[in-house]
């Protein structure tokens, strides 16, 4: 399944407030950086409640349904990622939210899966980071 089509499967169970498709899309270890926190899971059950129980804050928010634009994707290789999502979440008699998440991906049996992501509520910045001559040369 190519990335794009993968994003368009979890937007769809994101969209349902499906917990356990959504959780599907996910492996273990677990990372998410969310307003600046950094939390980890290292067991599927405790990933699967800690998602469940988002999900109902979310329908307790008004969600509604969750539209994505693949932003980019940068290949890692045959069987790792990283993605930049633009989300917009509609909600019921509420102002939508917006904002974007960096995904790691690694493929697990052949599928993609999540390993890590960091949301975030503005547009990536766009930077160029110079290497240091020892780095760029490969020496160090």
């Amino acid at each position: 399944m190519s990335l794009e089509a993968f994003f368009k499967h979890y937007r769809d169970c994101y969209s349902q407030l499906d917990a356990a498709g959504v959780t599907g899309h996910f492996t273990v270890p677990f990372t998410a950086i969310h307003q600046g926190e950094l939390s980890c899971w290292q067991d599927r059950d405790t990933l699967d409640d800690t998602t469940a129980a988002l999900l109902e804050w979310y329908r307790s928010q008004g969600f509604s349904s969750a539209s994505h634009r693949l932003l980019s994707v940068m290949p890692m290789g045959p069987s790792a990622a990283a993605a930049v999502v633009a989300w917009t979440v509609e909600r019921q008699g509420r102002a939508p939210w917006s904002y974007h998440t960096g995904y790691h991906l690694k493929k697990v049996g052949g599928e993609w899966k999540i390993y890590g992501l960091v949301q975030y509520d503005t547009e990536p910045e766009q930077q160029t980071f110079a290497l240091e001559p020892a780095a760029a040369s490969g020496a160090g």
